[in-house]
Parts: C-alpha cells; sequence; structure tokens
C-alpha cells in the first residue's frame, strides 16, 4: 500500500490518492503498529470509501467532516468517498487496521453508489448488527497479515464486509433509515450530495443556497461549523478531484476537462490545481504518466 499525498498546499484539507498497486483486488490497506508513534494525519479527502477498525487500544480525536470520534478497541469508522478527514498524532499502544474500497469496484458492485451514504459510526448505529462488520474486518486484518497473498478470502471478504453496509448502514435515500438521521447531518449530506451530482453545470454557491433556501451567509457559516471551510472551497475540492481523475486517467485535453468538470475557463483550472499540487496540470500528468 503506498501513498501520493497532494503536495505544496495551504489549504485546510488535501486531496489523498490511493494508489491501487494490485488492481484486480477490490480493497487496499494499511496496517498501524501498534508498538510505534502513530504519524498524524492532516486533513484530506479522496475518491475512496474507506473503513478504519481499531484493532487495539483507542483513537482520540479522529475526525470527519467537521465531527469528532473517539473510537476504542472494536470500534469502526467509515470515511464516506470525499469526506474530509484527520487523525492527530497517536501514542504507542493502539492498532489499527485501514481498509480503501477500490472506486471503479465500487462502481461496479453498486450502480448507484454515488447516491448511497454510510454512517460514520455504525456502532453507534446497532451495536447487534455491527458485530457482523466488525468480525469481518477483524477478519480482513488477520488475513492480510498473516496471509496476504489469500486473494480469493480477501475478495470474498470485501463482498461481506461491503453487504454488511450496505444492508445495515447506508441511506440510499436520504431519511429513509431512521437510524442514519441520528447518526448523520442530513441537511449537509443532501447539501454534498446536491453539489457532487450539479458539479458539472457550473455550480454556485449562491446556486446551493437558493435551492435549499437558505441565505449565501448562512450557507457560508454552515460549513464553517461543519467542514472548517467555505462552501466555495469545496466546490472546487470537488472539481478537482474529478478533473484529476480525468487528468490521470484519460488523455483529454486541458480546454475539455475545464468545461467538464464545471471550472469555466482553463486558467481558472490551471491557476487552481497548480495552488494544490504545485505544478501545471499538463506538467504534473507528464512527471506521473511517464
Amino acid at each position: 500500500m503506498s501513498y501520493m499525498p497532494g503536495n505544496l498546499t495551504s489549504d485546510a484539507f488535501k486531496h489523498e490518492i490511493v494508489q491501487h498497486e494490485s488492481l484486480h483486488l477490490p480493497v487496499q490497506w494499511l496496517i498501524h503498529e501498534s508498538d510505534r508513534l502513530q504519524q498524524d494525519v492532516p486533513k484530506h479527502w479522496h475518491e475512496e470509501l474507506e473503513l478504519s477498525l481499531t484493532v487495539n487500544g483507542h483513537i482520540d480525536q479522529f475526525t470527519v467532516d467537521g465531527r469528532p470520534y473517539h473510537t476504542k478497541t472494536g470500534d469502526v469508522l467509515v470515511i464516506n468517498s470525499g469526506s474530509v478527514h484527520s487523525v492527530p498524532i497517536q501514542k504507542p499502544g493502539t492498532e489499527a487496521f485501514t481498509l480503501f474500497f477500490n472506486p471503479d469496484f465500487l462502481r461496479a458492485a453498486l450502480p448507484q453508489v454515488s447516491e448511497i451514504v454510510f454512517a460514520t459510526h455504525p456502532n453507534d448505529v446497532s451495536a447487534v448488527e455491527s458485530t457482523e462488520l466488525v468480525d469481518y474486518l477483524y477478519a480482513m486484518h488477520y488475513t492480510v497479515r498473516h496471509d496476504p497473498m489469500n486473494y480469493l478470502r480477501i475478495t470474498r471478504l470485501a463482498y461481506d464486509i461491503l453487504d454488511e453496509l450496505v444492508m445495515h448502514f447506508s441511506n440510499r435515500e436520504f431519511g429513509i433509515n431512521p437510524h442514519l438521521i441520528q447518526t448523520v447531518d442530513e441537511r449537509l449530506y443532501k447539501i454534498l450530495f446536491y453539489i457532487k451530482a450539479h458539479i458539472y453545470n457550473g455550480l454556485t454557491v449562491a446556486a446551493v443556497a437558493e435551492h435549499f433556501d437558505i441565505s449565501t451567509s448562512y450557507l457560508s457559516r454552515y460549513f464553517k461549523i461543519k467542514l472548517q471551510m467555505s462552501p466555495l472551497a469545496y466546490l472546487q475540492a470537488v472539481r478537482l478531484n474529478k478533473a484529476y481523475q480525468y487528468l490521470m486517467n484519460t488523455n483529454k485535453s486541458m480546454s475539455w476537462i475545464s468545461d467538464t468538470t464545471g471550472f469555466g475557463d482553463v486558467k481558472s483550472f490551471e491557476r487552481l490545481f497548480k495552488k494544490k499540487y504545485g505544478t501545471s496540470p499538463k506538467s504534473y500528468r507528464q512527471q506521473f504518466r511517464k
């Protein structure tokens, strides 16, 4: 498992690119050793669905979309695609296991995955129903630690884990699952889903506020409280994420990418990309696609 984080940024968050070294596997993983001082993980986001299992010990101040979580042994946190999250430095004594679902696998297994929100803290939703999810994650942790070449078992467990999430901890239509209403901010996810669904259409902060019948000043305060960033910063982050996927996975021109992702003009796209990644889109593509 390796990372190639966005660099040279002064923003409040980073876009993290999870490199899928074994593309035939539906998941990748990280094991955080309990006998080492864990480095802090600054605010960032990525397209992958991420699950974090506290194998032993406890994690303090794991923040997801502005909300802090304090986990103990056996707790699971689910970080939805695009959610901003961070973890401060953790002292030795805590072992954690992080599982990333390949976005291409998710889109194939769940064609409507972009419309699905998973509960951030399944243990809080149902201690009974989360037991099987936790068991599957412990089984995955044991397998990748002791038998990482057992691709058949890893793939089977990935399906089992995803099935548990969809069956008991997903919200296909906002407001349907009463348990999820208690654990997620329904309005926030409605707004984020709306942004994601309309980002290609030159969406503006004013248009988002108008759709939800609130003022732009209220929307700005709301985002500052919930995500510690402005609505414009979030819009730009989503656009950059989409643009990055086109940049690295297609041969489309800069103007096509800019128009498709709603930047409006190439100069705006290039300026924001360079601010985020420290170089122009063309140079970045050449550097990492050699």
